[in-house]
């Protein structure tokens, strides 16, 4: 990696949050899901390292405060010049399973941090369903980067 580097901090929130009465809810019920575009529009290759921080993890809140969470997984990819890709929540979970999820999965919500060799486009597109109705809701955030 370049004594230079850029770190993205995108948030995601991914999976079913059902209705628990008796419980703290860490968001209203429904199904969310996050999709995470990550493009190189420079001319060389971006050496890329990605750090999952879940603060809830299938449903089991790890890092409510004054609790706090490490990265529990990790990828590294070279994305060459004009390219793209993305990380969404199947990623996420492979990530953190080390396998894609086998149906709907327990509420898991954090952050993925870039960390880049060079600028890029980073966006993040957050959808999410009422369990009741199916109203969906859409949200694209761009994600600025800091030089470190």
């Amino acid at each position: 990696m370049a004594n230079s580097v850029y770190t993205y901090s995108v948030k995601f929130v991914c999976g079913i949050q059902k209705d628990d009465p008796e419980g703290c809810l860490t968001v209203r019920p429904g199904a969310y899901a996050t999709e995470i575009n990550i493009h190189n529009f420079k001319d060389s290759e971006a050496v890329i390292e990605k750090f999952v921080l879940p603060v809830v993890i299938f449903g089991d809140v790890a890092g409510r405060e004054p609790k706090f969470v490490e990265p529990r997984a990790k990828d590294r990819i070279v994305l060459p010049p004009n390219t793209a890709t993305m990380d969404d929540c199947c990623r996420i979970s492979e990530l953190l399973l080390g396998h894609p999820p086998l149906g709907p999965s327990p509420l898991t919500i954090g952050f993925l941090v870039i960390v880049s060799s060079q600028e890029l486009n980073v966006t993040a597109v957050y959808t999410a369903s009422d369990l009741r109705s199916g109203s969906i809701s859409i949200d694209v955030e761009q994600v600025v980067g800091k030089l470190k």
